[in-house]
């Protein structure tokens, strides 16, 4: 069985409108006197800095910074990749997007889109999916629909990363008024996982990760990836699912640090041609790749 991880690239493979563009425009959203300089600083920190001095200067809520953000995202529209990605057939789509490109896809109503989790969350997204027809698509980071779930900060970041260790270790007893479920792990060693998580399935199907820059800064995403693989190796867990990772091969050199610390990982990593930065054509090969899988 597979399931995909998809990150935001496949939006700039016909938009204009980057990630870079999304944070330039929030500083100017929060009307700093000083904008603050973003390189070589992690965004999750870059917009606790955009946000803290926007509240110390006015009295600003963060959630009129993440429905600004939420705003922007449900503006994107979806791209022949997005219409591949649902013709391939795959029920399950895991995205760290906040927007409805794939929602828009299957001609959902956004005015009639709603979170379908067996644990309903407000902040967090471990539970967080939307069901159209066949599909499943699992928001990690967020969903436009819901401003206060999109995952930005450090402090938020950091706050999930910990919701996700006491899903994995110790279970959810007392986090969660109406579901108390026992550790993930303790399930997959009964062999009675139900796939009440968008976590469950790094550990029952073939991931298939594109579009994902899968920077150091998503430290939810990097624990989760060591925390199998030491699962398997050290406490004798029967994990027999696989891992891919797409990258452009011209990437190959620069980004040989993060291939290594993959592959340390037990994520099997996969270079394809992208030409002249045809991103339509380079995700097309990333499609046909993973239905020959």
């Amino acid at each position: 069985m597979k399931a995909l991880l998809i990150g935001n690239d496949i939006n700039n493979a016909t938009s204009d409108y980057s990630w870079s563009n999304l944070l330039h425009d929030l500083v100017d959203y929060a009307r700093l006197p000083d904008p603050p300089l973003m390189e070589g600083k992690p965004f999750p920190l870059f917009y606790e800095q955009i946000f803290l001095n926007s509240a110390r200067l006015y009295g600003t809520k963060e959630k009129r910074l993440k429905t600004y953000i939420a705003v922007k995202s449900r503006k994107l529209q979806p791209n022949l990749i997005h219409e591949k990605i649902i013709r391939l057939g795959i029920p399950t789509l895991l995205t760290t997007n906040y927007d409805l490109t794939f929602e828009s896809v299957l001609k959902a109503n956004p005015d009639k889109i709603h979170n379908d989790a067996e644990v309903k969350e407000s902040r967090y997204n471990l539970f967080r999916v939307n069901h159209i027809g066949k599909h499943h698509i699992w928001h990690i980071h967020g969903s436009a629909l819901n401003p206060s779930s999109i995952t930005l900060g450090y402090e938020h970041y950091s706050g999930y990363l910990q919701q996700m260790r006491n899903y994995m270790v110790v279970g959810t007893k007392g986090i969660y008024k109406k579901r108390n479920q026992i550790a993930l792990a303790r399930r997959i060693k009964a062999d009675s996982v139900k796939h009440e998580s968008w976590i469950d399935y790094f550990f029952t199907h073939d991931i298939h990760i594109f579009g994902l820059n899968l920077d150091f800064v998503e430290m939810h995403l990097w624990w989760l990836l060591t925390y199998r693989a030491r699962a398997k190796l050290l406490s004798k867990l029967d994990i027999t699912n696989s891992i891919y990772y797409y990258y452009p091969h011209h990437y190959e050199e620069r980004s040989r640090y993060k291939l290594e610390l993959l592959r340390a990982n037990e994520v099997k990593t996969i270079s394809l041609l992208l030409k002249a930065d045809d991103r339509m054509g380079y995700y097309e090969r990333v499609l046909k790749q993973i239905k020959k899988s």
